[in-house]
Order: structure tokens, then C-alpha cells, then sequence
């Protein structure tokens, strides 16, 4: 891996949404790929590792956002 890892702070101002709109897809699944920092918390503990997101990572799921057609009909 090469590059600078990107704070949620920052990948959200790339993607143009909030910190907590690129929270909410994280934990459901829907967003880019993400890297927790750190070894795990113990079993039974919250885990609290630092979240970061690499450039490559931010432009792989904007692509896989991208429309070839139109979603309506003229």
C-alpha cells in the first residue's frame, strides 16, 4: 500500500458527504472500503480503533457508484 490514509473527516469531504453519512454506510455495509488501525479489542470490548480510508479505496467505490444509463424512461 502506498500513499497517505485518509481520516473519515477528510474521505467525507472528498466523497461531498458528512462524517456521519460515511459513518452510517460503514456500519452498514454500503461505503468504501475502510482500515481499522491497531491490533482488535478484547472480546466484549467496543472497539475504538482510529478508522482511515486510502485515495484508492474513495475512487474504487465512487466509480462503482457511477450510472451507464439513465434511471428513468423518456
Amino acid at each position: 500500500m502506498t500513499g497517505r490514509l485518509l481520516t473519515p473527516d477528510e474521505a467525507a469531504g472528498m466523497l461531498g458527504i458528512t462524517p456521519k453519512t460515511l459513518a452510517n454506510k460503514r456500519s452498514t455495509g454500503g461505503g468504501p472500503k475502510y482500515i481499522k488501525l491497531g491490533p482488535p479489542p478484547a472480546d466484549g470490548h467496543r472497539d475504538n480503533r482510529p478508522v482511515r480510508y486510502t485515495p484508492q479505496a474513495l475512487a474504487d467505490w465512487m466509480e462503482s457508484m457511477g450510472r451507464t444509463r439513465p434511471l428513468w424512461r423518456e
